[in-house]
């Protein structure tokens, strides 16, 4: 098969981008090279599955070499874990800074909420099942991590409510912060919560509302249905 000169120029200057993108990544500072691979690493397990995406596919996506990768993570394994937890650093810093704001503590939750939505809608495949059977360590360590950040935040939370007299005085502080996980963690059960018949956004308002609708005061009841009424 022969080609146009102008489709041999294209693939010559496509050629030539691919070697300069490559040749670049060499006087890169070595953080934001890795902070790259991390990102691009994140973006492709969301899309494609962690277990679908490979080394090979990484560096091609990024116009550089597999060993450039290697560079920095010596093994897949090694990516992933760093991936994991770079994008839970993430997800983290954007809820430490909700709970930095004056909000009170509805729409905190509610906020808190968004943030877990928009990063799930980036996701069309199932990353976490996937983490799980595949790098059960791995998922095992996320799980730590995220039970610390959620019994963190509702504890500031709560802390908050039952100050501003929206949250009964006498709770289980404790209790209701591991009802909260462990029922949070079922919504994204697919056998009990099959996505035909439940859909995910309206499941989590349903639950935040079953929620704060029991630990609250008449105070609390008037204030969150106030701002069940702006958000519609």
């Amino acid at each position: 098969m022969t080609f146009s000169p102008d489709v041999k120029r294209t693939q010559k200057n496509h050629r030539n981008y691919l070697r300069i993108k490559s040749f670049l990544h060499i006087f890169a500072p070595p953080m934001e090279i890795k902070k790259k691979i991390l990102n691009k690493a994140v973006d492709l397990h969301f899309k494609y599955g962690i277990k679908n995406v490979t080394m090979d596919q990484i560096a091609r996506e990024l116009g550089m070499s597999k060993k450039t990768i290697y560079r920095f993570f010596k093994n897949k394994n090694i990516l992933v874990k760093e991936a994991v937890d770079f994008i839970f650093d993430q997800i983290q810093k954007e809820i430490d800074h909700i709970c930095s704001l004056d909000l009170n503590p509805y729409e905190e939750l509610f906020a808190v909420k968004n943030i877990i939505k928009e990063n799930l809608k980036k996701s069309n495949a199932s990353p976490y099942h996937q983490l799980k059977k595949y790098y059960p360590e791995i998922a095992k360590s996320l799980e730590s991590r995220k039970f610390k950040s959620i019994m963190e935040c509702l504890e500031h939370n709560l802390d908050k409510g039952i100050q501003l007299g929206y949250y009964k005085k006498d709770l289980n502080k404790e209790f209701i912060k591991r009802m909260y996980y462990i029922n949070s963690l079922n919504l994204a059960n697919t056998e009990l919560f099959p996505p035909e018949i439940f859909e995910k956004q309206k499941s989590i308002d349903l639950f935040l509302k079953m929620f704060f609708s029991g630990i609250s005061t008449p105070l609390g009841i008037k204030e969150l249905n106030k701002i069940i009424e702006q958000k519609k």
